[in-house]
């Protein structure tokens, strides 16, 4: 849920749709985020709009952000995913793996 979540805020940053409260109280009861949360993760992609369209997976690129913006105010990695896996209601496991998989060379992740 919160990868359709995060691909819905893409989604909406891309196509330069302003986040009004309609839209913030739609995407509250479809994904049952907060409005805090929601124009929190709409700041983000908006600051990052330059580079939307060239990441494949949106989910990693938000994870591994939020870890290093957390590192960056003197956390260790372990803290900063715990961070991000209780913020997003999943497991540290699936974070260090998400931001693994963001952060290895494009040549040696798999092609489809």
């Amino acid at each position: 849920m919160k990868k359709l979540f995060l691909e819905e805020l893409k989604c909406i940053v891309e196509s330069e749709v302003p986040l009004t409260e309609y839209r913030v109280e739609r995407l509250q009861e479809e994904f049952g985020q907060s409005p805090f949360l929601i124009k929190q993760f709409y700041q983000l992609l908006l600051e990052k709009r330059h580079i939307l369209p060239f990441i494949d997976d949106v989910e990693a690129a938000v994870y591994d952000y939020i870890v290093s913006r957390e590192m960056a105010q003197a956390k260790t990695f372990y803290g900063a995913t715990m961070f991000v896996a209780e913020m997003f209601g999943t497991t540290q496991t699936y974070v260090k793996c998400k931001v693994n998989q963001y952060r290895q060379p494009a040549s040696l992740k798999p092609s489809a």
